[in-house]
This record gives structure tokens, sequence and C-alpha cells, in this order.
């Protein structure tokens, strides 16, 4: 088989392993711009005030944005959301958190990932050196850097924790894209410096067991749900940021919150 033939294979089995997938084209037209439908833009806004108010009694400010498979639009929801943030005025950071696995520098032309959180974690560059600024107004941020042999380690370092405790006195919201729960247990590793998870669910996607295991792994490491996003909404579907409660006890629903499928938050490699 020519090595043409390989890649082609590879491809078509990619597309059996996960259809949801879709190119960095395709996701990038995702991220909120100008051009974004109005109910998208104010699904995200309507995410931010109930995020914004389950943090009204908490001192930090920095959110985990997680999910519990790939492939449910966790990176493009955290994206949206710390542009959304930035919409105030306020002062945003946005990490990625994925070192295994990193895609927030593909969303975005004019970044790149040779220095980065896993550069800093190592002492392999300084923090202003590992900080792109202004990729959007007062949006900030810091990819994943080159990919390290033992990203567990450094999410769960005293250089990690070290490093948030920086960035909070020169942010006003920290968002931090970490990597599925029921995947990899580093999002776990941010319970003592995080406020709390967004967990992303898609619609017609997510499966009951796979949030349910998720969430027994965030209450064993004693992490703090402020609510859930769901992505690719159907129109008909209510759709929603589900506060804590799914199993806890209410949910905001919003008719048009999240995405309708056929132009929403259809994404892509997270």
């Amino acid at each position: 088989m020519s090595t043409q033939e390989k890649s082609k294979s590879a491809v078509k089995k990619a597309s059996k392993r996960n259809p949801y997938r879709t190119s960095t084209a395709e996701a990038r037209r995702h991220i909120l711009n100008k051009d974004t439908k109005f109910v998208i833009t104010e699904a995200y806004k309507s995410a931010r005030t109930n995020i914004m108010f389950a943090l009204s009694t908490s001192p930090s400010k920095v959110i985990t944005v997680t999910s519990s498979n790939p492939a449910e639009a966790k990176t493009t929801t955290a994206v949206n959301l710390a542009i959304t943030f930035a919409m105030t005025g306020a002062k945003v950071l946005l990490i990625d958190g994925d070192m295994r696995k990193p895609y927030v520098h593909k969303l975005f032309e004019r970044l790149d990932r040779k220095t980065g959180l896993s550069s800093v974690l190592g002492g392999m560059c300084t923090v202003a050196e590992a900080i792109r600024s202004n990729i959007r107004d007062n949006l900030d941020i810091v990819p994943a850097g080159p990919t390290p042999p033992n990203p567990a380690e450094l999410l769960g370092s005293e250089n990690m924790k070290k490093f948030i405790e920086v960035l909070s006195g020169h942010y006003d919201y920290i968002f931090i894209d970490m990597p599925p729960v029921n995947v990899v247990s580093d999002a776990l590793l941010l319970t003592p410096v995080s406020a709390g998870m967004i967990f992303v669910i898609r619609d017609n996607y997510t499966r009951h067991g796979d949030v349910q295991n998720a969430l027994s792994q965030i209450e064993l490491a004693q992490g703090k749900v402020l609510g859930f996003i769901k992505t690719a909404c159907r129109s008909k579907s209510t759709g929603g940021y589900y506060g804590k409660g799914y199993k806890y006890g209410y949910k905001y629903g919003y008719k048009y919150y999240g995405y309708n499928y056929s132009y929403g938050n259809n994404s892509q490699e997270d």
C-alpha cells in the first residue's frame, strides 16, 4: 500500500471512529465573531450571566472547562466563553491545559504553541514569554506549549499553583481548557486552584452513563461543577446552561440556548 493510500485509509478510519469531528477550518467558523448568528451570541451571554452569579461568592475566578468524552465541543465552548467574558471589558486569560492533545492554538490563525503552559511549568520560559497578548480585545491566551512526557505531573505540581496565583493577580477571569474527564484525570488535578468546572455535553451524542461516570470522578476529587453547557442543540431542543443541578435540582432553560445543529457548535478535535 502506497503512502497516499495509507493516508486515505487512516482518514477513513478516523471518520468511522468519530464522525462528529470536523476540520480545523470548519471549527474556526464556530468561534464568535461579528458574523456569528444572534441566537448563538446571546446563548453565550446568557451562560456568562449565570456563571458570574455562580462565582459571585467565590474568591477565585479560575474556571476549568471539561467534558466526559472527546468531540463534545469542549474547546470551542472554552474559547467562546473566554471571548464572551472579554466583551464585558474584563481582562480575561484563556489557558490551553490540554497538553496531551492541544487545540486552542489551532482556532486562531496567528497563534502557535512553540512556548506555552508546558514551557512555563518545565522552567523553559518565563510567564510573560508564554502569554500571547490581545488575541481578541481584552483576551490573552497561553497555548499548551510543546507536548511534555509528563503532563499530569506538571498540572499537579507546585509550579502550576504558583503560575495560577501569579496570573490571578493580573486577570479578572481565567479559563482553562482541560481534557475530557473520562479519558484522563488531568482536569481533576486543578480542583485545588479552580473555583469550579463548566461541564460540556453534546445534544444527541453525550451518553448519560458517561456523564454520571465523570461526575462521580469529580465528586471523588472534591471538585465543584458550576454548571453544564449543552452544545449542538437542535432547534426544537430547549438546550441550555444547567445550573448545579443536572442531577442537582434545577436548570436554566433557553429555547435557543446552545447551537442549532445546522449551523452551530458541530466541533472538532477536543
